[in-house]
């Protein structure tokens, strides 16, 4: 039994103590409060021990182990991140591999299906990139989410997907006049302006320089290219669009560019103005689900000290940084420095449309005796409330 699991078979104790209490309309016995204050403690203990695995499957992601986000019905973990992306790539050219007679050598082409890189991120885990903060949505089924766990779970939505295309409904206005209504009056109506738009899936792609066709003696290097080189570029390609797209060369008409988003100009310093753009959200009862930053700025803030240059840290960890934000941060490189947006991400969309695909081309080794791998996929992008999104200037 994992850790999780004993936790969970921790807390169903407790509950059943209480349960019995209030059952039988009753006041907790001294022997029942002894237990539950040992199985809290315990049970804090257990938590504590939660926390500390979890950071270190993040170290251990970060240097190239192997990360278990989740675990599936029995308690075995599954392996996601750009690492098991990785393996599950090399495992999809193995397998590509196995087709030809003589191996790798003799291979001369071929393509092989993988997960999509939009999957497999763990909503439910404290968001440190851009697109952990975006919902992942299926254009294929109706309403289909993709999660972490390469299971489905069943929303109300859909891509509204035909062919290459796809349409959606993009809210522009929202007036409430909901109120009370006396007798004989007429009822209030509020505005709720939508505005359908066309567009279509994009081509993200990605190829590697001319390898050594030596290096096909050993498989496992080509984790560490399939890892680096095509996945995290691609996925920062996506992001640096996903923000600040312009819709030119097929590249997504990304949030920044998106008519209705909110501004917030520098005012007086940089705490008022981030204060000044968090209840720009919440002062019209929107939800704030995140904030994106260039690392520099988010490095700015906590180098602020109580008397400018001198004096205690205004924050003694990025924890304190999120609380006095009221939510999560991200950094990208995909915003400038002095630039940072806060919004509730819930309202834009990832549309991956199927498995991506990765490509062995070996037509250059009678010339130079090289070859290439090559990653492709199609995705949509959607804004449903820009007004939801608050472009902040973090500097005058």
């Amino acid at each position: 039994m994992n850790l999780k699991q004993q936790l969970a078979v921790l807390q169903a104790s407790m509950r059943q103590i209480v349960d019995g209490a209030k059952a039988g309309n009753r006041d907790l016995t001294d022997a029942e409060m002894t237990d539950l204050e040992a199985k809290s403690n315990e049970a804090q203990d257990l938590k504590g021990k939660i926390d500390r695995s979890a950071k270190a499957d993040a170290l251990m992601a970060r240097i190239g182990g192997q990360k278990h986000d989740a675990e599936d019905m029995h308690g075995n973990p599954i392996i996601h991140g750009p690492d098991g992306w990785g393996r599950k790539a090399a495992d999809a050219l193995r397998s590509l591999v196995a087709t030809s007679p003589q191996g790798a050598k003799s291979l001369t082409s071929g393509s092989v299906s993988v997960p999509s890189i939009l999957s497999g991120v763990l909503m439910d885990a404290k968001p440190r990139t851009l697109l952990e903060l975006i919902p992942v949505i299926d254009p294929q089924g109706a309403g289909v989410k993709i999660d972490d766990g390469d299971e489905i779970g069943f929303v109300s939505r859909n891509t509204g997907r035909v062919g290459n295309g796809f349409s959606f409904m993009r809210q522009i206005a929202r007036t409430s006049n909901a109120g009370a209504v006396p007798d004989g009056a007429d009822k209030p109506t509020s505005s709720y302006t939508f505005d359908q738009v066309d567009d279509r899936f994009r081509v993200y792609a990605n190829k590697t320089e001319p390898l050594a066709w030596r290096y096909l003696d050993d498989f496992s290097d080509l984790i560490d290219v399939l890892q680096v080189q095509l996945r995290e570029d691609t996925l920062a390609a996506i992001e640096t669009d996903v923000l600040s797209g312009d819709g030119v060369d097929d590249r997504f008409t990304g949030i920044l560019e998106t008519s209705g988003v909110q501004t917030q100009a520098f005012e007086g310093d940089l705490l008022a103005t981030l204060s000044a753009a968090k209840y720009k959200l919440l002062a019209q009862e929107r939800n704030l689900t995140g904030w994106a930053m260039n690392p520099l700025d988010l490095q700015a803030l906590e180098m602020l000290r109580e008397n400018g240059s001198t004096g205690a840290f205004l924050f003694k960890d990025r924890d304190a940084i999120e609380g006095f934000l009221g939510a999560p941060v991200v950094t990208t490189l995909g915003l400038p420095v002095g630039q940072a947006v806060a919004a509730d991400w819930t309202q834009a969309e990832l549309h991956p449309l199927g498995d991506d695909e990765l490509i062995f081309d070996s037509t250059q080794r009678t010339t130079n005796n090289t070859f290439l791998i090559m990653f492709e996929g199609r995705y949509g992008f959607r804004v449903k409330k820009p007004f939801d999104f608050v472009n902040v200037a973090l500097a005058a």
